[in-house]
């Protein structure tokens, strides 16, 4: 690796800790790490929301695809 591409890399940074929460689901107890980026392009409404979006296309698709081989 030469000096141009050394300078064109971000210093590391050390990972940061993560916030914990707790949930309980019926017996189930559920320990959830969470971890942010400084560097991040969305908030965490955009993800879930783009997450959800794409899970929805996803769960149509796999319908689509069971309906064409049913026929």
């Amino acid at each position: 690796m030469n000096k141009t591409q050394q300078a064109a890399q971000p210093p590391q940074q050390p990972p940061q800790q993560p916030q914990y929460f707790k949930k309980r689901i019926g017996s189930t107890y559920y320990k959830v790490a969470v971890y942010q980026s400084d560097t991040s392009k969305e908030n965490i409404e955009d993800k879930i929301l783009r997450m959800a979006k794409n899970d929805a296309a996803n769960i149509a698709n796999i319908a689509t695809a069971k309906g064409a081989t049913s026929q």
